[in-house]
């Protein structure tokens, strides 16, 4: 069990490599967060209208994750991570 999650562990930070590598022009994570998740949304979102999938429920599950996402940026603009200095 343990190595199965050490390999999805793998596989998520090479994912975070090749979107980073892609998303270079970015300076900070918040800035790259920001625009991964809005562009995961917006696919999310056409993909769902596509399908005709309930838009109220679609509603519901884009608002629960809000919170962390605004949360996530918000905690970035206060004490940005690998701040040596920052307090």
């Amino acid at each position: 069990m343990k190595n199965l999650f050490n390999k999805i562990m793998e596989l998520v930070n090479n994912i975070f490599g090749v979107i980073n590598n892609v998303f270079k022009i970015f300076k900070s994570k918040r800035a790259l967060m920001t625009t991964i998740i809005t562009m995961a949304w917006f696919i999310f979102g056409i993909k769902g209208i596509n399908n005709g999938i309930d838009m109220a429920g679609f509603a519901a599950y884009f608002a629960a994750l809000s919170p962390f996402v605004i949360g996530y940026i918000y905690g970035e603009t206060k004490r940005p991570s690998g701040c040596e200095k920052c307090e």
